[in-house]
């Protein structure tokens, strides 16, 4: 009994100490370690500045599109809803989880307790993913359907993201070659300059000036006009199916056609945005709703007066809804990925007239021209030629 005592009391010190000689041992080998990293491989500053602009290169790449964290928010805020949870905590829980600076405001809103439709209702929205969502959840805080509010918004933007990064995708490549374009002739006039005297005078001189000028104005209004077509190109429209999809949140929720309409207008744009005014206006004047569909239907764009046909048949026939707009919906969202496409095959063309009219007369005035007026005044003529016959 004595020996099992003595061992019971004696067994814990003894794996101590063989714990203890161990980290011993151990943080010997990490101080040698770490001693002869110092002396040896210790990186040179340029290979700690190559590792940190990579890190920085890698953090932008892997940077979401806005519209997409904001439908992760959306898809969190749908699953708390499904485990039971009220509309309030939802928004805390999703925003806590995906933080973004759309919905920020609107999680200290649910914080507090306020009432999240008069909270949106009275906010000015920036941005097109925030804004869509505040919407969402302004129709879900409503009353109906909250689920189908948020998931049907998170589905939206994701869609809206999907189909910008493959428009921006598409116009990377021809970015990068109307830059290369445009700076090979600054690149060999620069190098032409450097190396060549005779070169060096033709820019001092008056038509060097004025080649230098229009070259350079006309670089730069080729690189402007290649922009402004490139990024018209990887614009996608969305006005027409955040409508429609908005539209059907509200009547999902519940509410007639009339009042749908009139709370999906508050978030419209463009012509589209000016179409509806108008049907609100003479709504409110007194005008039945179909009448005033019937009427100001031309005015709505040609994508559009499908949904206000629908409107009209839901409105007179008694139709049900979900499906008809559901529907509609699909076609709007596959509409607009056929009209990106189309954007995109046709920017080749609209690139010509700055590829042929700035960007070529640019190289032309940059680097051919200076190359032969720099040739030309090296040749000596001899002003005396010879006389023929004479011995």
């Amino acid at each position: 009994m004595n020996r099992v005592i003595q061992l019971a009391t004696h067994v814990p010190v003894l794996h101590r100490a063989l714990v203890r000689r161990r980290l011993a041992s151990i943080r010997g080998q990490g101080a040698a370690t770490t001693r002869g990293f110092t002396r040896r491989e210790t990186p040179n500053q340029f290979t700690a500045l190559l590792e940190r602009f990579t890190s920085v290169l890698r953090r932008r790449k892997a940077a979401a599109n806005p519209d997409e964290v904001v439908a992760a928010a959306l898809d969190h805020m749908a699953r708390e809803l499904r485990l039971g949870s009220s509309l309030h905590a939802a928004v805390v829980a999703a925003i806590e989880r995906h933080p973004t600076d759309a919905l920020n405001w609107l999680g200290e809103s649910a914080r507090r307790g306020d009432t999240l439709h008069e909270v949106i209702r009275s906010r000015q929205f920036a941005g097109h993913g925030g804004s869509f969502a505040l919407r969402a959840v302004q129709a879900a805080s409503g009353g109906g359907d909250p689920v189908h509010a948020v998931e049907s918004a998170a589905r939206t933007l994701r869609a809206t993201a999907a189909v910008a990064a493959d428009s921006t995708a598409a116009v990377a490549h021809t970015r990068a070659s109307i830059n290369v374009l445009t700076w090979v002739p600054l690149v060999i006039a620069c190098w032409m300059a450097a190396r060549d005297d005779s070169i060096r005078r033709f820019f001092a001189s008056p038509p060097g000036v004025v080649c230098l000028v229009l070259g350079l104005g006309l670089n730069v209004l080729g690189r402007l006009l290649v922009r402004r077509a490139t990024r018209k190109a990887a614009t996608v429209a969305s006005e027409i199916p955040d409508f429609i999809d908005l539209l059907s949140i509200h009547l999902r929720a519940g509410k007639p056609p009339a009042v749908a309409f009139r709370c999906a207008t508050e978030a419209c744009t463009g012509k589209l945005a000016e179409s509806a005014l108008l049907v609100v206006n003479s709504q409110e004047s007194g005008q039945r709703f179909v009448e005033t569909l019937s009427e100001h239907r031309v005015t709505f764009p040609l994508a559009a007066q499908t949904l206000i046909d629908a409107l009209i048949d839901t409105e007179r026939d008694g139709l049900s809804p979900r499906e008809l707009f559901e529907r509609i919906s699909a076609e709007a969202h596959a509409q607009r990925r056929r009209d990106a496409e189309r954007k995109i095959r046709a920017l080749p063309v609209r690139l010509t007239l700055p590829l042929v009219g700035c960007i070529l007369p640019a190289y032309v005035l940059l680097a051919v021209v200076p190359l032969l007026a720099g040739q030309l005044t090296s040749v000596d003529i001899d002003p005396h030629p010879l006389m023929e016959g004479t011995p």
